[in-house]
């Protein structure tokens, strides 16, 4: 039983491996639009296309967030799997709990700051073009 968790486990990593890709390359194209329309003359610039830009970068931004934390569900969901089968009987390696010690809290940006200094960098690399003059 313990096997098929770690199976699962893994198998789940994937598709957080290419949110956390595919988020990357959002961000850079975010960052590259922004990049193109601050490089516009001054009356080609509006404040809708502004805002339109942010908007657009607010949304890749929580659109990351939320990978990141779907990510951070499966080791979440993993853990919480190991405890279960401890709390019923089953036969658990060592390995699996300290697994679940470690990574049984509910997922938060709290638990990875680092992902909370990524994203509000990445946001101010992305407004910083549109709103400020070069």
């Amino acid at each position: 039983m313990e096997m098929e968790i770690w199976n699962v486990w893994a198998t789940n990593r994937i598709s957080g491996a290419i949110g956390g890709l595919s988020t990357i390359i959002a961000i850079w194209v975010a960052a590259r639009f922004a990049s193109v329309a601050s490089e516009q003359s001054e009356e080609n610039k509006t404040v809708a296309g502004k805002i339109l830009l942010t908007l657009f970068g607010g949304s890749v931004i929580l659109w990351g967030v939320q990978n990141t934390l779907f990510a951070m569900g499966n080791w979440s969901v993993t853990a919480n799997a190991f405890k279960t089968m401890k709390e019923n009987g089953l036969e658990v390696s060592n390995g699996a709990m300290r697994f679940a010690d470690t990574y049984g809290a509910e997922p938060s940006l709290l638990n990875q700051p680092v992902s909370i200094v990524f994203f509000v960098t990445a946001f101010l690399i992305i407004l910083y073009p549109i709103w400020f003059k070069k």
